[in-house]
């Protein structure tokens, strides 16, 4: 069986796979396995053994070697296969290793240096004092139209987006931490620590 896990290019996915067999969930790849629920429970519980694992992109697995390399651990111990698209592919699984290794260390290193960046312009603009922090796009007036085209609607994720001129991310963000959606498997409402997938 084939699983794929991702952030972006769902629909080319989509295309290729099972829905069944899709997993997506919103987060950052630097965050360890343990904040990426979704992800944790198909590498734990939902990935059997000779099945792949399949992802867009490397630094959407993993942008922390660290946590890279536990993952491998775990899916030799499954004897699972790991591909990402954007890396070259060999019969070697020993060559297939190095490789995504070698690009998750470059993830990482990249990620370090984006972090650094960032904190030396925020730091030269409070002194200059031009800083005024990241404006929100989230407002009220966007959360209630994401709850109803959500709830009153039954619209995807993609489908609202479009409506409202938002990133898939943004949408996300408004599910999960405003309107109290939970991953699993998709996104589905959350009501007295209970999940309802039928929205």
């Amino acid at each position: 069986m084939t699983i794929s896990y991702y952030l972006t290019l769902f629909h080319i996915i989509e295309l290729i796979l099972s829905k069944k067999n899709i997993r997506f969930e919103v987060g950052s790849a630097a965050d360890p396995l343990k904040e990426l629920p979704v992800f944790q429970k198909l590498i734990d519980q939902e990935l059997k053994e000779n099945d792949l694992l399949l992802v867009t992109k490397i630094d959407r697995c993993s942008r922390n070697t660290l946590e890279f390399l536990k993952l491998q651990k775990k899916l030799f111990n499954k004897s699972a296969t790991f591909i990402a698209l954007d890396l070259p592919y060999s019969k070697d699984m020993a060559v297939n290793k190095l490789i995504s290794t070698n690009l998750a260390a470059i993830a990482t290193f990249e990620n370090e240096r984006r972090k650094d960046w960032q904190r030396q312009s925020i730091a030269a603009a409070k002194k200059a004092g031009k800083y005024a922090g990241r404006k929100t796009v989230i407002t009220k007036k966007l959360i209630d139209q994401v709850q109803d085209l959500k709830e009153n609607n039954n619209l995807s994720i993609t489908q609202i987006a479009k409506v409202t001129g938002r990133g898939r991310n943004t949408i996300y963000k408004v599910l999960k931490e405003k309107l109290n959606y939970i991953p699993y498997n998709r996104l589905v409402k959350a009501i007295n620590g209970e999940t309802n997938a039928g929205n």
